[in-house]
């Protein structure tokens, strides 16, 4: 590994430990800004199209004008660069920032961006399957808004942030956030999904939950392994209770099995199964 490693910055690669963000900078100030978290191997971003649009969704619900430099060739390409310089060559996490250039107070008085590219190695190979399921419970003191803000990774994350202090005073391994009708969102940083009886379950994209490149990449492969797939409803709570499994997914990770939610304890059979087909799928010329 290098003793120096870079970002990527509207076009210049510049040492990763240089300041590079102003005090007026309007990401800091007011999270004017949104992101994405892609996992790349071998210096190739793996579903990008699928973290492209909804990078492209997100500049149009905030209002931001998409850069011409910022095509999804023209990003795969800078990655690739970036992760070459870097000399990062297994798993890593690659993030892309955007956020909005010029001035004003809460009004901006300029709707053009700024665009970052970092990369940071991770400690694991493809995507893991967690040997010791995870233990969860619900986040009790904020409930997520379903609004035209709800489906954007954006830069403001305090809600997050609330929920992962409270995770870490219980020493719980993720929290599982409400919406505001008091029904399953999805977690931390991660989406959610229920097996029972070998039907698949996730909250629909209108109760409020970031639209996962992972949640919609094991939709389709679960669908196309056979399973029978529910990915537009509304859940209860009180599924925990009755149901077979619980496993959460994310874009860096993969799947994770949930071994408790409370003092509820499942099965890892249809995860496990997904967890192997998502590699051999995602990975194809490794696996």
């Amino acid at each position: 590994m290098p003793t120096k490693s870079y970002i990527w910055l509207n076009g210049e690669f510049i040492p990763a430990d240089n300041p590079v963000v102003h005090s007026t900078n309007r990401a800091f100030r007011y999270g004017d800004g949104l992101f994405e978290s892609i996992h790349c191997y071998g210096t190739q971003p793996r579903y990008l199209s699928l973290h492209y649009k909804r990078l492209t969704r997100g500049l149009q619900v905030l209002e931001m004008e998409l850069p011409y430099y910022l095509s999804e060739d023209k990003l795969s390409e800078v990655i690739g660069k970036l992760l070459n310089k870097n000399r990062f060559f297994g798993s890593v996490r690659v993030r892309v920032t955007v956020f909005r250039n010029g001035g004003g107070l809460y009004t901006p008085e300029s709707n053009e961006v700024c665009v970052m590219v970092e990369s940071q190695p991770l400690d694991f190979r493809f995507f893991p399957f967690n040997q010791q399921g995870l233990v969860v419970d619900f986040y009790p003191d904020i409930r997520k808004p379903v609004n035209m803000l709800s489906p954007v990774k954006s830069c403001n994350a305090l809600l997050y942030v609330k929920a992962g202090l409270y995770r870490k005073s219980r020493k719980l391994d993720d929290c599982i956030i409400l919406n505001e009708y008091g029904r399953v969102t999805e977690s931390i940083s991660s989406n959610v999904f229920v097996v029972k009886n070998r039907e698949i379950f996730t909250p629909g994209l209108g109760e409020g939950c970031i639209p996962g490149v992972m949640r919609q990449v094991v939709i389709d492969l679960a669908q196309k392994l056979g399973y029978q797939v529910s990915s537009n409803v509304a859940i209860n709570p009180k599924i925990f209770t009755a149901c077979d499994e619980v496993f959460l997914t994310n874009a860096i990770s993969g799947i994770r099995w949930v071994l408790g939610v409370g003092n509820n304890r499942y099965f890892n059979n249809v995860s496990r199964h997904l967890s192997r087909e998502l590699n051999t799928a995602t990975f194809p010329e490794l696996v």
